[in-house]
């Protein structure tokens, strides 16, 4: 079983756009390259775990809000 990381994906650009976090800002804190953050964000590919953690942390969102599901199997891919 792996993560659907393009659901993920979608979270973390809902959050983004809701709290108004520029590109930019996920740069500079993460250190990351834009064109990572942005294949991330897209769903294009899956981040590492500590990519994923570094854009919590610029996003300021808890793990547990992006991974947490509505149904058990919704983050799962089957």
């Amino acid at each position: 079983m792996n993560m659907n990381y393009k659901i993920v994906a979608e979270r973390m650009k809902k959050i983004r756009k809701e709290k108004e976090i520029s590109f930019g800002h996920i740069e500079e804190v993460t250190g990351l390259r834009l064109c990572i953050i942005s294949r991330i964000l897209w769903g294009k590919r899956a981040p590492r775990l500590s990519e994923f953690a570094l854009m919590c942390l610029a996003m300021e969102v808890s793990a547990d809000e992006l991974l947490r599901a509505e149904d058990a199997w919704e983050i799962i891919e089957r």
